[in-house]
């Protein structure tokens, strides 16, 4: 086999193990909470040993920041593309947190990792990796320039938007923590609408 063969093959094969670890890490995480999860409990939970593990992440805290790096990804490109049409920006703010609630309850095992962390989402992170801690700054950045938008359409009360991007993901973060709590029972187009009205409530000068 030539050396680029070999290479392809390492490759393909990192990547392999980099999945099944972050998806057994994503679960452990969830159920546990990041100081109750052991490193060697999510080499046993994704079928691998320590030793591959660690071939492909230097610790937990790295396991962690990949399982928030590889979903969070996948969330804000989802919602990017949502918000960045050229409809009016109250509008794009309220499909937004349709797609952005959506998208959570669909991976209840990450929404119990941001649920159980010690920080709100609304908060700037503390003690966190570079990429987390970025792609926070991301989220609320894009939401506060629709936020801002929709202010000059006289849609939004005036502010700080960003302030308002912050009270937006906080709303969500509560009424998302009270479905979880009742056990996941409520549909979850029931739960966007619930914020949705909350939103209008708040930060919105009429309905959408």
């Amino acid at each position: 086999m030539s050396q680029a063969l070999k290479e392809k093959a390492r490759s393909a094969k990192a990547t392999t193990y980099r999945s099944l670890i972050v998806d057994a890490a994503e679960r452990l995480f969830a159920e546990r909470g990041y100081e109750g999860t052991r490193i060697q409990d999510i080499a046993a939970k994704s079928g691998l040993s320590l030793g591959t593990l660690y071939s492909v992440f230097a610790g937990k805290s790295d396991v962690y920041e990949a399982v928030q790096n590889d979903r969070l990804r996948e969330l804000f490109l989802l919602t990017g593309k949502t918000m960045s049409s050229e409809d009016r920006a109250a509008g794009r703010l309220l499909r937004g947190n349709r797609v952005f609630i959506r998208w959570l309850t669909e991976h209840p095992a990450f929404l119990r990792i941001h649920l159980n962390g010690s920080q709100a989402w609304a908060c700037n992170p503390g003690q966190v990796g570079e990429g987390l801690l970025d792609a926070w700054h991301r989220g609320i950045e894009l939401i506060g320039s629709v936020m801002e938008e929709a202010m000059r359409d006289g849609d939004v009360h005036q502010g700080d938007p960003l302030i308002a991007a912050r009270l937006m993901v906080a709303m969500q973060q509560v009424f998302m923590s009270a479905w979880v709590e009742d056990g996941m029972r409520g549909e979850p187009d029931e739960l966007a609408n619930e914020v949705e009205q909350q939103l209008e409530r708040a930060l919105f000068r009429r309905t959408r």
